[in-house]
């Protein structure tokens, strides 16, 4: 399943309280169990539930991007049990990001534009769910493309698809 686009007829709720609490909870809850001191911020937005992660004084835990990929893939699960109606949970470190890296957007443009060149899909190599998810949310209205992530865990990876999307034509 993509980390984007939930199947058809359950888009994300536009706000989810319930789901807010239970990452922020989750996430305070197993970060303290590690050992680290951290405050937990979160800002909702349509698409997505922010959690931003700051150390505070003394903490003795590195927030490694390692970590925090490990700790969104598992706040991810326990938000989102299910496909329907699920809201993508997204950890940054030290304050929210207000855009995403550019050197990645620019890898996917060229990308789309590979896929409709050859007319054929593009499978990329498995890559974190963060850049996965920048790659899905810059092509999304991308004009002769769509994306989709297919597998498990550290096999999951991202197809860039040519042609038109579903109700363009």
């Amino acid at each position: 399943m993509d980390e984007t686009n939930p199947p058809q007829g359950a888009p994300p709720p536009v706000e989810a309280p319930e789901k807010v609490a239970r990452a922020r909870e989750f996430c305070t809850g197993l970060l303290e169990r590690l050992g680290a001191s951290v405050d937990v911020a979160v800002k909702e937005t349509p698409d997505q539930i922010g959690l931003a992660l700051t150390p505070r004084a003394g903490n003795a835990i590195e927030l490694t991007s390692a970590l925090v990929e490990a700790v969104q893939y598992l706040v991810n699960r326990v938000v989102n049990p299910r496909a329907e109606g699920r809201k993508w949970v997204n950890l940054e470190v030290g304050g929210f990001a207000q855009e995403g890296d550019p050197a990645v957007r620019a890898m996917a443009e060229r990308l789309a534009e590979t896929a409709i060149r050859t007319g054929k899909v593009l499978a990329i190599a498995p890559i974190s769910a963060r850049e996965r998810r920048q790659i899905h949310l810059a092509l999304v209205n991308h004009e002769g493309v769509t994306t989709r992530s297919e597998g498990e865990g550290i096999f999951r990876q991202l197809l860039v698809v040519p042609g038109a999307r579903e109700g363009e034509r």
